[in-house]
């Protein structure tokens, strides 16, 4: 048991539950098991057509406060409506199918304490598909920070965490005048996050695996075609943008929300993409959302993933792209390395599928 005060605040776990048989029972006790034992158990059920409802109930611990709804509400107002029976300081979510570290609470509180002007902190999950890590079940003494509040927003504006590993303090919620959106079915969390990080949250990211994700044939996103998914995320990281860089256009909002998602880059010419990143750069310091030297490293970072993804010439029409940009030649030192290495990677590569060819 951790006692990180004397007056240790209460932690409401928020856990959606639908059609959650198969995982429900390993998810639950690992909330039970947590270090950390102030907690109050949000459980709400979307009218689940299995046995979800009878394996919690089988459960006896006070600190489960299970509600069933009468109609299914759709998985954003299913958590919205967990979130709105949560009496505690601070939130941390949980979703059925995943199982968090023993120590997992007790970690982010610490971190979240320790940093009194952050308003939440989030991880990084561990995947899995079968079996779930060992270390998942290790307990933890202390805390690791991956990036600073600072450092994450730079980085949240090109990439976001999974709504399943934030843990923040429920008076954020107050700024907001609505949560998730049943619109989304795909990405609500994402933009729940966004609209959480419109409204001033500041988060820390840590090293820490506390969380292990699991990958199932029944998990939202894979059910869902591809298309919806990224016509969903497109629509959603352009609203990000816009939340983040208040003054930016609905063109290279658009345009951004496409190299988040590193699809579609060739598509866009080297002129649009030269102008867009200069906007981007000069739209962060009007804004001073996040450290400008940081922005511009992720900017580097994220462009040059994307473009490997997109095509094996992307890389070049990247480096091409940046090293017209002044602020950003500084962070592009490393590139002509690179772009050696890849160019041997790539005639390697072809090498040995003519040879196959021929062989054939």
């Amino acid at each position: 048991m951790c006692n990180i005060s004397t007056n240790s605040p209460l932690i409401s776990v928020i856990l959606p539950t639908y059609n959650g048989e198969k995982y429900i029972a390993e998810t639950l006790e690992s909330v039970l098991n947590q270090t950390y034992t102030n907690l109050e158990i949000i459980i709400v059920d979307d009218c689940s057509t299995d046995s979800t409802v009878d394996i919690i109930k089988s459960y006896n611990d006070e600190r489960i406060k299970l509600s069933v709804n009468e109609k299914n509400l759709g998985i954003g107002d299913n958590t919205n409506k967990a979130l709105s029976l949560a009496t505690g300081e601070f939130i941390m979510m949980q979703d059925h199918d995943d199982i968090s570290s023993p120590s997992r609470a007790e970690l982010q509180l610490k971190c979240l304490i320790d940093h009194p002007d952050v308003t939440g902190v989030t991880l990084h999950a561990n995947r899995f598909k079968d079996n779930p890590p060992s270390t998942i079940y290790n307990k933890v003494d202390t805390y690791n920070i991956d990036k600073t509040a600072n450092e994450f927003n730079a980085i949240g504006v090109y990439s976001y965490p999974g709504h399943q590993t934030l843990f923040y303090k429920k008076s954020l919620l107050n700024k907001l005048d609505s949560y998730y959106s049943n619109k989304f079915i795909v990405d609500g969390d994402i933009h729940f996050m966004s609209k959480l990080n419109v409204a001033g949250a500041s988060w820390i990211l840590l090293k820490d695996d506390l969380l292990a994700y699991r990958i199932h044939k029944t998990n939202t996103t894979v059910k869902f075609k591809n298309s919806q998914i990224y016509k969903d995320k497109l629509e959603i990281l352009t609203i990000t943008i816009k939340g983040y860089l208040k003054d930016i256009s609905d063109r290279d909002a658009l345009i951004h929300a496409k190299l988040m998602l590193k699809q579609e880059v060739l598509k866009i010419d080297n002129e649009s993409l030269i102008n867009h990143f200069k906007k981007i750069l000069a739209l962060n310091i009007n804004n001073d959302f996040c450290d400008d030297n940081i922005l511009k490293k992720e900017t580097v970072a994220r462009f040059k993933t994307a473009s490997i993804l997109a095509n094996i010439y992307s890389p070049f029409i990247a480096y091409k792209v940046y090293t017209s940009i002044d602020e950003l030649k500084p962070y592009t030192v490393s590139f002509p390395k690179f772009l050696s290495e890849y160019q041997k990677r790539f005639l390697r590569n072809l090498s040995w599928i003519l040879f196959k060819n021929k062989e054939i």
